[in-house]
């Protein structure tokens, strides 16, 4: 079974205040909630941080093989599980997928690209995407792979925008990792519902350790863009 939780989180609560100081350490809550090893791809956990744009309530959305454990959540970001925390299966939503189906999308992700360097594997150094028409043109690509395409509006553009980008780095066994976050918002049209499916359970791109691929779909008449 795969399960979609949501937790929503006070960000002014000085436990969770602590814990978004650092992508390693929310990284190491959701691991340990999950109880998930991110080098096990039997067991892969999605999550992604949706930050509001007003207030001080933010959204983690979590993508797992069974239901997190609440009370980690409450002991690490300060939640209170029965009111704060929900989970559901995903089979139903996933199933219920069809060919032609249009939906509005939200997605964070890290775009990169691998450029030929010595030293390197034969797929070469990835390099991070920092020009945002390459980065929606990076994310028109991997929609093609997954078995959807943006929509294409009068003025002959994809149906998506930037909602916001950020660079992050942090020290990982000895290395400083830097990650280019970028979050899309905009309207897909379903072409492959089994392909589509396997990637909301498998996530898109890189360091979906670290907040990045978990793909959302919500009906178009929801203003917000808030996930299923």
């Amino acid at each position: 079974m795969t399960v979609f939780s949501r937790i929503l989180i006070d960000s002014r609560d000085r436990r969770a205040m602590y814990v978004f100081g650092s992508l390693e350490r929310l990284h190491a809550v959701v691991a340990r909630a999950t109880n998930s090893d991110a080098s096990d791809d039997q067991h892969r956990v999605l999550w992604r941080l949706d930050k509001a744009s007003h207030g001080a309530m933010q959204r983690l959305y979590i993508v797992s093989p069974s239901e997190p454990d609440r009370s980690v959540f409450e002991e690490e970001l300060g939640v209170n599980a029965d009111r704060d925390c929900s989970s559901c299966d995903y089979g139903p939503f996933l199933r219920s997928l069809e060919s032609g189906q249009e939906w509005a999308f939200r997605v964070t992700v890290n775009p990169t690209h691998s450029i030929p360097s010595e030293g390197f594997a034969s797929r070469g150094r990835r390099q991070p995407i920092v020009r945002r028409d390459k980065q929606t043109e990076w994310l028109f690509k991997k929609f093609r792979k997954i078995g959807c395409h943006m929509t294409i509006n009068r003025l002959d553009q994809p149906e998506v925008a930037i909602r916001g980008t950020q660079q992050i780095s942090f020290r990982k066994r000895g290395t400083t990792v830097v990650l280019t976050q970028v979050t899309f918002e905009g309207i897909l049209s379903v072409d492959d519902p089994n392909t589509l499916r396997q990637a909301l359970v498998d996530g898109i791109g890189s360091a979906k350790a670290y907040g990045c691929g978990l793909l959302t779909l919500a009906q178009l008449q929801v203003r917000s863009m808030d996930a299923i």
